[in-house]
């Protein structure tokens, strides 16, 4: 299981904290289904097209959804944070502060991380 989670969890530079299966339970779930897998792929391949949505959802979310300590780990101003979050509504159709939004865009930033689809 442990090497499942490994393959599963986003790869860090420097690892803030060691991935468990309650960290990354979505994305081992998602991997046994590849009808959900290619659909997630899709929602991924939309983002990655953006300029830094992946990077900029992946902070976002890393910091609890808190604009002012995302656009500061980012060196952007949060107006520009607030842009790219609407550029991700607008090229997946999800709300990134909505609950289905978290849901699917958490799991399609932590697979593109992981590697999920190189």
């Amino acid at each position: 299981m442990a090497g499942q989670v490994a393959e599963a969890a986003p790869v860090q530079r420097i690892p803030q904290v060691l991935p468990g299966i309650g960290d990354v339970f979505v994305e081992l779930g998602v991997r046994r289904v590849p009808e959900v897998d290619r659909w997630l792929r899709d929602v991924a391949r939309r983002l990655a097209n953006g300029p830094d949505l992946v990077a900029t959802l992946d902070v976002y979310y890393r910091g609890d959804m808190n604009r002012l300590a995302a656009a500061v780990a980012l060196h952007i101003h949060p107006r520009t944070l607030d842009y790219r979050l609407r550029r991700v509504r607008e090229v997946t159709g999800l709300d990134p502060a909505s609950t289905k939004g978290i849901r699917v865009l958490t799991a399609a930033v932590a697979r593109l991380l992981a590697g999920a689809w190189d």
